[in-house]
């Protein structure tokens, strides 16, 4: 009853949705593409990044995220780079599927300063679970809401992206989810837009010394209809086999994660969250990538 009571209630806001945030990963140490495509082929050429990340661990029917991503120079043109990504992410009684080719081109502004443009291009699907909320064998409804998962048409979606880089300091911005018109569904008449979502970035590595690294890392994420959020992050890494990282993510969010090389050409990483304005273990989150250097992987 109170699932039905719940879908009653958000059915009247489903009935046009506006906007929707990314999915949110932290694994952009470890995986700079998946922070700006601008960085296609330049700063973690040839890695193959897949990720698993589960949020509100407490809750059931929290948010699950799978992400793979992949980007290298083009083999013909020195300043250009291609990359692609697919994202799947479940919350509830949604789904939405992300799957993208970027380009990226790098110029020289000057000696040492570099300006980089990224587009991506690609698809999005979303699909809504209805049948969760009918388990009352008493109850009739709709076959179509019973017997099948509501699934969008496939929408065109693209992202634009610039960024700048100077010896050790690196910063963009980002345009993400940029669509034409509404994601319709054929059963209903449902709608859906998730409107860009806008992101900007800015990290400068610190050479302590020899073996030791720190790089701090700030991030801003904003989009209509949902209030922007700020991220503050730093990681240290020894001897760039070995890192850890500490993050404060607004309203009230910390993070520690910790990874590291495990051969030539694999390095794993782990991400967890904590919530400190509300109840201990409700929404902690995990987050777990594998990164492997195919070149360097193979080599060996």
């Amino acid at each position: 009853m109170k699932r039905l009571l719940f879908l009653l209630f958000t059915l009247p806001w489903l009935l046009n949705i506006e906007a929707q945030q990314t999915p949110l990963s932290e694994n952009y140490f470890m995986d700079k593409y998946s922070l700006s495509p601008s960085y296609a082929g330049y700063i973690h050429s040839g890695r193959l990044v897949t990720g698993y990340r589960s949020d509100w661990s407490g809750i059931t029917g929290g948010p699950k995220t799978l992400s793979i991503t992949y980007n290298d120079l083009l083999p013909v043109m020195t300043n250009a780079g291609l990359g692609g990504k697919m994202v799947y992410d479940r919350a509830g009684i949604f789904s939405q599927l992300y799957i993208m080719t970027s380009y990226s081109y790098r110029i020289m502004m000057a000696k040492e300063h570099f300006l980089m443009f990224g587009l991506s291009a690609g698809i999005y699907h979303n699909t809504i679970d209805l049948t969760t909320y009918y388990n009352d064998p008493g109850y009739t409804i709709d076959p179509v809401l019973i017997n099948s998962d509501i699934s969008s048409r496939i929408k065109f979606m693209s992202d634009f992206s610039v960024a700048y880089n100077w010896k050790y300091l690196d910063a963009g911005f980002l345009f993400s989810n940029i669509s034409f018109g509404d994601a319709t569904y054929k059963e209903v008449a449902l709608k859906y837009n998730p409107l860009s979502n806008v992101r900007f970035h800015a990290s400068y590595l610190f050479n302590i010394s020899e073996t030791w690294s720190v790089t701090p890392l700030m991030i801003i994420r904003g989009g209509k209809y949902f209030k922007s959020q700020f991220e503050l992050a730093v990681q240290a890494e020894w001897s760039k086999k070995i890192w850890g990282s500490l993050a404060f993510r607004d309203p009230g969010i910390f993070s520690i994660g910790l990874g590291g090389n495990i051969i030539k050409g694999l390095c794993l990483g782990y991400n967890f969250n904590i919530a400190s304005n509300v109840a201990l273990n409700a929404f902690n989150s995990h987050e777990v990538a594998l990164g492997i250097d195919l070149k360097e992987f193979l080599k060996k």
